[in-house]
């Protein structure tokens, strides 16, 4: 019973920390959008574009802005 409720709760821990990272970026885009696109210019030209980094156990956990403005065209 221990481990099931040990789980849960670094489950819901997981995603609360995934929730709040995304909730943290969205704010910063929105109130300091020339800041934020320095930024990805700055971690692209050193990291490479976010398709090419990202882990496969990631996928679908942050929506980096380029996906997140084509999902919203939609």
């Amino acid at each position: 019973m221990t481990e099931v409720l040990n789980e849960a709760i670094a489950d819901y821990e997981q995603k609360l920390f995934w929730r709040t990272l995304n909730e943290q970026v969205e704010r910063t885009q929105r109130e300091d959008p020339d800041g934020w696109a320095d930024y990805m210019a700055e971690r692209e030209a050193i990291m490479g574009q976010p398709s090419d980094r990202i882990a496969p156990e990631w996928e679908g956990l942050i929506k980096f802005p380029k996906e997140r403005n084509e999902i919203d065209k939609r």
